[in-house]
């Protein structure tokens, strides 16, 4: 419920009117569900805050193999007994409703763009998404999140049987197209139209497999402010009228949406009040708004005159991953990324072994990744021990739209050890 998500870029569309934070807060829940870490998902200014006002107030979330969400969810006050971790494919009791949990272990950020992909199996289990089967009064509610783009999450169906309503995202969060500088506008726009209409497209065929009687998306809205704002037309996301619309069409399944705050009543099938699209000229007053505020990293003017060695030496560590991952049993492909900022770049070379760093591709099948030096300085720097949360991370650069990208072949799978991309003689 608070703007400025995934390093100050994201913004809620429809906006917020004021009255959502408090509102909440304010609330005596008995339990709150936490998908996964991302920042579209797990709110931690909002946890914290609930939190301070309801210390008894249980979370839920899925007992990944990391702990990532663990630490970050008890750095907001949560206390370890109020911390329900849900392991895989179990079903739990709270109250008068079950929940069970199914940990989804891999994505194809190429095809998904809402999930941030991980290191796969061996070396790490790379699960950062999950799925949540609410049950109760013999109804049953499949929380999707953004799950639906996991390759993993597809074989769950047959497992999770029918529900009476499937919950799930319709729309790209990824950099594609909008950040791909080697893309026209047009080639842009058509991307964004095909991936937007192949997210709808997997909705709707989850919802056929799950004979889902309704189907609610969500988990998609959201637009660019800052500096970014003017990708906003290229991003694969089709407003919420039209993918209602097209889940209509389809005739597998009855579409959902409310304006926010509504009620839908399952058992009386019956809305408060059905979502309206707010007018064009809302929009363009809002993004005229959000587009002259600064990002964190953008308020301060800096030198940087270690910034050769610092990337220098966080690429060392993603050839290390890399490395190891190969050695234990992995795969790679044969791709060079290269990082680049003012007056600085390094290239990583994956191969079917060990990887090499050098100062221009040698494949290839390359991609280039350029951002603001005040930015990389802080996704690589971290101090001494430093344990717990920060959106100055891969991850979060890359969802946030704040990378720009160039890419000859095609879509190179080892993009995802670029998590690990920090200096570790700072860490």
């Amino acid at each position: 419920m608070t703007d400025g998500a995934f390093i100050g870029s994201w913004y809620h569309w429809p906006p917020l009117e004021g009255f959502e934070f408090d509102f909440l807060v304010s609330k005596n829940w008995d339990a709150i569900y936490i998908s996964h870490f991302h920042a579209d998902h797990f709110d931690r200014k909002l946890l914290a805050a609930i939190i301070r006002n309801n210390a008894v107030v249980k979370v839920l979330i899925p007992e990944y193999s990391n702990k990532w969400l663990r630490r970050a969810v008890l750095n907001c006050g949560v206390t370890p007994n109020n911390l329900i971790e849900i392991p895989n494919n179990k079903s739990v009791q709270f109250k008068d409703f079950s929940i069970r949990m199914f940990v989804a272990d891999y994505c194809n950020p190429q095809m998904c763009g809402a999930s941030i992909s991980c290191v796969s199996s061996p070396r790490k289990q790379s699960a950062n998404d999950s799925v949540a089967l609410f049950e109760a009064d013999g109804q049953r509610i499949l929380n999707a999140n953004d799950a639906l783009a996991v390759q993993s999450a597809q074989r769950l169906w047959p497992v999770v049987g029918e529900v009476d309503l499937l919950l799930g995202h319709f729309g790209g969060a990824g950099p594609f197209p909008q950040c791909f500088a080697d893309l026209n506008k047009l080639e842009k726009l058509e991307n964004a139209r095909e991936m937007g209409q192949t997210f709808v497209g997997r909705l709707i065929e989850t919802a056929g497999r799950l004979n889902a009687k309704f189907t609610m998306p969500y988990a998609g809205q959201y637009v660019l402010g800052g500096s970014l704002t003017e990708l906003n037309e290229y991003r694969s996301v089709i407003p919420l009228s039209q993918v209602l619309s097209c889940i209509a069409d389809s005739g597998v399944t009855t579409p959902v949406s409310m304006l926010p705050f509504g009620e839908f009543n399952l058992t009386q099938s019956s809305l408060s009040e059905e979502w309206r699209e707010p007018p064009a000229s809302i929009q363009e007053a809002y993004l005229e708004k959000i587009k002259k505020v600064l990002f964190p990293y953008q308020k301060f003017e800096e030198d940087w005159p270690g910034a050769k060695v610092s990337l220098n030496r966080a690429l060392q560590r993603v050839k290390n991953e890399f490395d190891a991952y190969v050695e234990e049993g992995g795969s790679g492909s044969i791709s060079s990324i290269t990082i680049m900022t003012e007056g600085v770049s390094k290239t990583i070379n994956f191969g079917l072994g060990q990887s090499t760093l050098s100062e221009s591709p040698q494949y290839e099948n390359h991609s280039t990744i350029q951002l603001d030096s005040r930015l990389l300085k802080r996704l690589l720097i971290r101090k001494a021990g430093y344990q717990g949360f920060t959106q100055y991370h891969f991850n979060q650069a890359e969802i946030g739209s704040h990378l720009t990208w160039s890419r000859k072949g095609p879509y190179p799978s080892e993009t995802q050890f670029l998590n690990f991309l920090q200096d570790i003689a700072q860490s």
